[in-house]
């Protein structure tokens, strides 16, 4: 039925590592993959990072610098997403106080406890063409603040394409086309006798952060009564499980306009909610509810008892000292009493007080019989017609148990009149609306039709009594409740609870016995009736409308070309014999590379672009997450590679925005006044 739910995943809080003595002694590379989404970082002899955590700070105002929460630290990132702070302007590291802040929770957990500086050699990732400014402030930040012994640089896709490279066993002089989806950016590197390309690298200003927020705006536009509850947590997740890249999206999309497809393939995404009381059907539910009906109406007609009994009571007191005058003989006064009381003689006096008498025994006798335990006294709760004894309706109401118990199932014909009842009901809602609105407007014929009858009421008035006064004597005829009707608003007729709540019950029958039956809950005439089917997200044409994103940005107005156009844009840059060393060996990695479909769609895009029977081949990084801090792991054990590590005299000598090129590094020149730059 392709029915799922939120997984709503909270991190926990990560723990603080042993700072082992071989770590220490050694001086083991500390390799730190500084993503813009998450950050990995670990141990260069460890087979996996000891860190992996959202790349991002948030602190309370009001709060001390000690108190901020890191990463894993964030149980819930809703809660504090308006605080959330991030070292990282798109992909570049701008913010070098929120860089420290992370640096500091890495040493922590990773059980550094060498005071005032880290003994370790460090390994870094950039982005692709990195600012050299930007370059030198992290120099800075590491050799000054944390003097670290050296540092070096390297680009997280090459990492993971080299890694990738040696897994296969491969060797000699690589050769690819690297496309990197990140968080913030999408780019290609062209890479030629295992150097990067830098000149003919091409960024998309397109990644993961802007899927996750078109998925969010499209689920809200097309929910708007969920807004609170489509986050843009919950919209990564849509996008990361239940997204796939449609290698036609053309061919695609009209598959999805096919019902019997739409109903195959949507995913229905459950929010959580509170489920409304059920009606009552099963028999369990039946009793209850009728025992309840039956408590309730005993103590409503027990409390009127007690009140006639009181009031009955000080009213025979009254007419008895009444009484009681004419025996002591003040007639005058037993007269006025009587006249002031209302009765004309003392016989009409007394025939009421051996009225009150009766009525006081017999109410006596129906509050004693209420309160009493004996099954065989008769109990009225209904008003002047008698109950029968429980033994006398054992029997019966054993019988009716069973029968309730017992749910017989119906036949077509009933289901059918079901079902015409609903559909009654439900258009005469709809009539009730429909006038409303009518009513709520000015120039409508049903408005103009109640202000006429309105003013013609206002005219109409009967002269009656002394002074030759008015009186509106509207109401008084049965005729003029059809006049009401008509100038009612909802044409003198209310839903009632009886109304809804037999409703309820046609449609409970209907799901029992009719598998066909299904509601819209976002029905105007019935929203919601199913608190189920309301708090359900149908995510249809959206699972391949926001990948989509990728090879055409200008969906959401963006100017820039899409991924296909961008590597045609690449490989028309090398003669025919480079293209076709660059398309042998195409290499995704990145998050988004790891959405189902990219592989095929690339391949068909490959192959409208590239001569008749041209050989290409696109693989993905077996961990496209992981491969750029594996790579950087291998590449720092390597012996080397020492050489390609920057140390704390030459940062002194050479400045913050000096860089060792190596085979997975950016590359710099001299411009024309001298300044190291990074090529872009």
């Amino acid at each position: 039925m392709n029915n799922y739910t939120f997984e709503d995943v909270h991190p926990s809080p990560d723990t603080a590592r042993h700072y082992t003595a071989n770590i220490r002694d050694a001086s083991v590379p500390l390799v730190i993959d500084n993503g813009s989404f998450q950050c990995r970082a670990g141990w260069a002899i460890d087979d996996e990072p000891c860190l992996a955590f959202r790349n991002v700070t948030a602190k309370q105002r009001g709060k001390k610098d000690s108190d901020v929460q890191i990463g894993n630290d964030i149980s819930n990132i809703e809660v504090v997403r308006w605080l959330l702070k991030s070292p990282f302007d798109k992909n570049v590291v701008v913010t070098l106080d929120t860089q420290e802040q992370i640096f500091d929770y890495i040493f922590c957990h990773l059980g550094i406890d060498s005071e005032g500086v880290i003994n370790h050699p460090l390994l870094l990732t950039e982005p692709l063409c990195n600012p050299s400014y930007c370059r030198q402030l992290m120099s800075e930040l590491l050799f000054e603040c944390y003097r670290v012994p050296m540092v070096a640089y390297g680009v997280d896709a090459l990492y993971s394409f080299y890694h990738n490279y040696k897994e296969d066993g491969k060797k000699g002089i690589a050769n690819g086309l690297i496309i990197d989806c990140g968080y913030h950016t999408t780019h290609v590197l062209p890479v030629l006798n295992s150097r990067l390309h830098a000149l003919n690298c091409k960024r998309i200003n397109i990644g993961g952060s802007d899927l996750n927020h078109f998925m969010m705006r499209l689920m809200q536009l097309k929910y708007p009564g969920h807004l609170a509850n489509l986050t843009l947590s919950r919209a990564e997740e849509l996008v990361q499980k239940h997204s796939y890249i449609a290698t036609d999206y053309a061919c695609h999309l009209k598959e999805w306009a096919s019902h019997d497809f739409y109903d195959d393939n949507v995913h229905k995404m459950q929010l959580p909610f509170t489920p409304l009381p059920a009606y009552g059907l099963t028999a369990e539910a039946l009793k209850e509810k009728r025992q309840q009906q039956v408590q309730r109406l005993q103590e409503i007609h027990a409390r009127r008892r007690e009140e006639k009994l009181i009031e009955e009571t000080e009213k025979l007191q009254q007419l008895m000292a009444i009484q009681e005058l004419l025996a002591d003989g003040s007639k005058d006064q037993f007269f006025k009493a009587l006249e002031d009381a209302g009765f004309s003689s003392e016989s009409e006096l007394q025939w009421t007080i051996d009225r009150i008498k009766q009525s006081l025994i017999k109410t006596k006798k129906k509050i004693q019989a209420a309160q009493s335990e004996d099954p065989d006294v008769d109990v009225d709760i209904v008003g002047e017609t008698p109950q029968r004894s429980s033994s006398q309706n054992s029997g019966e109401r054993k019988k009716g148990n069973e029968d309730v118990e017992e749910i017989q199932p119906i036949d077509e014909e009933e289901i059918t009149e079901l079902k015409q009842k609903r559909q009654e009901l439900l258009e005469a809602r709809s009539k009730r609306k429909k006038t409303r609105e009518e009513m709520a407007k000015r120039r409508t014929f049903a408005s103009q039709k109640r202000m006429k009858i309105l003013t013609q009421l206002a005219s109409e008035k009967v002269s009656k009594g002394p002074g030759n006064k008015t009186e509106d004597t509207f109401g008084m005829l049965d005729s003029d409740w059809n006049v009401y009707k008509e100038i009612s608003k909802d044409g003198g007729e209310s839903e009632s609870e009886e109304e809804r709540e037999k409703l309820g019950e046609i449609e409970a029958l209907l799901r029992q016995h009719d598998h066909e039956f299904q509601r819209d809950s976002q029905s105007p005439l019935n929203p919601v009736n199913d608190i189920e089917e309301y708090y359900k997200l149908y995510v249809g044409v959206e699972r391949i409308r926001v990948p989509e994103l990728l090879f055409q940005p200008s969906m959401v107005g963006n100017e820039q070309t899409g991924l296909a156009e961008t590597l045609e844009l690449v490989l028309s840059q090398y003669t025919s014999s480079q293209q076709n060393l660059l398309a042998q060996n195409i290499f995704l990695t990145g998050g988004a590379a790891m959405l189902p479909g990219f592989i095929p769609r690339l391949e068909r895009e490959l192959r409208m672009m590239r001569p008749f029977q041209s050989i290409f081949k696109v693989t993905k990084a077996a961990n496209p997450i992981l491969d750029a801090w594996h790579g950087g792991k291998t590449w720092a054990l390597q012996p080397e590679s020492q050489q390609f590590f920057i140390t704390k005299a030459e940062y002194f000598e050479k400045g913050g925005d000096y860089l060792k090129e190596h085979g997975a590094s950016n590359i710099c020149h001299l411009n024309d006044f001298g300044v190291t730059q990074t090529l872009v």
